[in-house]
């Protein structure tokens, strides 16, 4: 959940549709995953928006100091925990088994079903989205969002939506500039 928020994910990048599907082109190995300092670098070849292998990208994500969503942390834990080989699938959990996107899928229910909330309101794709809404109200910028999600398309607009607080504080700038402006006539 940390790597598909952090990064921005599509959930196609980190595991097979089967178990039967894995291609290492397309899915996220073991070694695609590197740590320097404080940061985990994620190496992806494909994705839904580059299809021809034509842009290698390294996605840079930051540790974070809350160790519940240390994404660094757990990629250590992960790894001495459950071995396997550097060319296995990412989440593999043991030497010769790897989670599927049904499996994800299914774990996923599990914990949102557990904490009560409902199942229509969640999917792997919330936190996709939610890494785009969470960057958009940071304040950057509508282009930097979308390369931050790997969109090749404006079709990530629709996921953005204005907190009321900041809808106050654009209406407040908009008032302010217009006492501005009206002092000079």
């Amino acid at each position: 959940m940390l790597l598909v928020f952090f990064g921005c994910f599509r959930l196609s990048n980190l595991v097979p549709i089967s178990k039967k599907e894995f291609d290492p082109l397309k899915q996220l190995k073991r070694d695609d995953v590197r740590f320097e300092d404080d940061v985990v670098l994620v190496y992806y070849i494909w994705s839904k928006t580059n299809q021809n292998c034509n842009k290698v990208a390294w996605v840079p994500i930051c540790a974070v100091a809350d160790e519940r969503f240390n994404i660094k942390l757990y990629f250590q834990r992960l790894f001495s925990v459950a071995e396997a080989p550097a060319d296995a699938p990412l989440f593999s959990f043991s030497k010769n088994d790897f989670h599927s996107r049904y499996s994800l899928v299914r774990l996923l229910d599990t914990c949102v079903f557990e904490a009560g909330l409902s199942l229509s309101d969640f999917s792997w794709h919330s936190f996709r989205r939610g890494a785009a809404v969470f960057a958009f109200e940071l304040g950057l910028a509508d282009s930097v969002v979308q390369l931050l999600g790997d969109w090749s398309s404006p079709a990530f607009k629709h996921y953005l939506e204005f907190a009321f607080i900041r809808k106050v504080s654009v209406a407040r700038e908009i008032a302010n500039s217009f006492d501005e402006q009206a002092k000079q006539l």
